[in-house]
C-alpha cells in the first residue's frame, strides 16, 4: 500500500480561518436575538423530527451556535481524525512538508469557501456528537431570500436535526462514512498510471455524460482509477440518502411549525440553482455534485414514501446492506425490488 501524501492540517487551519469572510454586518442585539433564537430552535427541533421521521433515537449531542472561523476549525478537525488512521509513510522530509503546507493550505481555503456557504452542520466524528448552526451565514441567508427570518432559522434548524436522529438510530452509520471516506483516500492514493485504465474511463465519460452527472463528478471520474469512482459512487449514493431524507423531513415538519415553509423551499430553492459566476464556482469546488445528492436524495426519499411509506423508508438505515447504491438512488424502483420486493410487486401489478 502506498502511503498518503502528508498533509499539514496546521496549515489547513490557518489558511482557512483567515480566508473566510466573518460574514454581514449586524448590530450586536440583532445578532444575540439570532443566536437566542437559534438555540431555541435548537432544543425544540429535535422532537418535532423524531416525530415525523419515525426515527426515535435523538442521541446526546451539544448544540452550538457557531462564528464562520469556528465551523472552519471544527471541519479541519473532522479531517485531521478522520484521516489519522491511514498509512502517511514516514516523518515528511524537508521537500514532502513544503508540498505538505501547500495541500494544506489548499484544503484551508476550499474550507474558508465551504464556511462562508454552510448554514449548519451536523458531526458525528467528534467525540461528542455536535449540531453547529453559523449565525453569519444564516443572517445572510435569509436577508438575501427576503423570508420570514423566524421561519427560515427554524427551517435551518429541522434540517440539521434530521441528520442527528439519522446517526442516532443508525449508530453503525458513522463508522461506515469513515470508512468510505479512508476507500476513497486510499484508492486514489493506489490507483494506477492514466494510461493504464483509459478504455474503462472513455467509457465512464459517456456513461456519466448519459447519466447527466454534475460536472465535476464527470472530471473527478474522467481521471480517477476505477477503484476511486466506485468508492465515490458508494459514498455518494449515502451522502444522497442523508441529504435527501434531511430534505423531505425538513418539509414534511415545516407546516406544522413553520406557516411560511413552501416561500421558503421555492426560494432556497432557487437560490441553489442559480448560474453565473456562482454557478461556475460551485462546479469547480464540487458544490454541483452536492446539491445534486439533496435533489436526486430526496427524489428516491419520496418515491419510497409513495410507494411503503415513511416506516418503508426507515428500513434504509437498518444495516449497511440496506443503503441504496448509486444506480438504486437514481432508480429507485431497484432498491425497492431488492428491500420490498412484495411492495414491489404489487406498484407493478397496479400499474399494469
Amino acid at each position: 500500500m502506498g502511503a498518503l501524501p502528508w498533509i499539514d492540517w496546521d496549515a489547513a487551519e490557518r489558511v482557512g480561518a483567515a480566508l473566510v469572510p466573518p460574514g454581514p454586518k449586524a448590530e450586536r442585539g440583532e445578532m444575540d436575538a439570532v443566536v437566542a433564537e437559534l438555540r431555541r430552535d435548537a432544543s425544540r427541533a429535535t422532537r418535532v423530527i423524531a416525530r415525523v421521521s419515525g426515527l426515535p433515537e435523538t442521541s446526546d449531542a451539544s448544540e452550538l451556535v457557531v462564528d464562520r472561523r469556528t465551523l472552519v476549525r471544527a471541519n479541519v478537525r473532522t479531517g485531521r481524525a478522520m484521516l489519522a488512521e491511514l498509512d502517511q509513510g514516514d516523518r515528511p522530509g524537508t521537500l514532502e512538508r513544503i508540498a505538505g503546507r501547500g495541500r494544506g493550505a489548499t484544503v484551508g481555503a476550499a474550507l474558508a469557501v465551504l464556511g462562508s456557504r454552510v448554514l449548519g452542520q451536523y458531526d458525528p466524528f467528534a467525540p461528542r456528537p455536535v449540531l453547529m448552526l453559523s449565525a453569519p451565514t444564516i443572517l445572510a441567508v435569509e436577508r438575501h431570500l427576503g423570508v420570514v427570518p423566524r421561519d427560515f432559522r427554524m427551517w435551518v434548524v429541522l434540517h440539521e436535526q434530521t441528520h442527528r436522529v439519522q446517526f442516532a438510530n443508525a449508530p453503525w452509520l458513522r463508522d461506515h462514512v469513515v470508512g468510505l471516506v479512508r476507500r476513497v483516500v486510499l484508492a486514489e492514493a493506489e490507483s494506477e498510471p492514466f494510461w493504464n485504465e483509459l478504455a474503462s474511463r472513455l467509457a465512464g465519460i459517456r456513461r456519466d455524460r448519459e447519466e447527466g452527472r454534475p460536472f465535476s463528478l464527470r472530471v473527478m471520474d474522467a481521471v480517477s482509477s476505477s477503484q476511486t469512482v466506485a468508492a465515490m459512487d458508494d459514498m455518494t449514493a449515502v451522502m444522497s440518502l442523508v441529504e435527501g431524507h434531511a430534505d423531505v423531513m425538513m418539509d414534511r415538519a415545516g407546516p406544522s411549525v413553520i406557516p411560511t415553509v413552501r416561500t421558503i423551499r421555492a426560494r432556497f430553492d432557487q437560490r441553489r440553482s442559480q448560474g453565473g459566476i456562482t454557478g461556475l464556482i460551485n462546479r469547480l469546488l464540487g458544490l454541483d455534485a452536492k446539491l445534486a445528492q439533496y435533489s436526486d436524495g430526496a427524489e428516491f426519499c419520496r418515491r419510497v414514501i409513495d410507494a411503503v411509506g415513511v416506516e418503508g423508508l426507515n428500513s434504509a438505515f437498518s444495516s449497511a446492506s440496506r443503503l441504496p447504491s448509486l444506480p438504486e438512488l437514481l432508480h429507485p424502483e431497484q432498491w425497492l425490488a431488492r428491500v420490498h420486493p412484495r411492495a414491489s410487486t404489487a406498484a407493478g401489478d397496479g400499474q399494469a
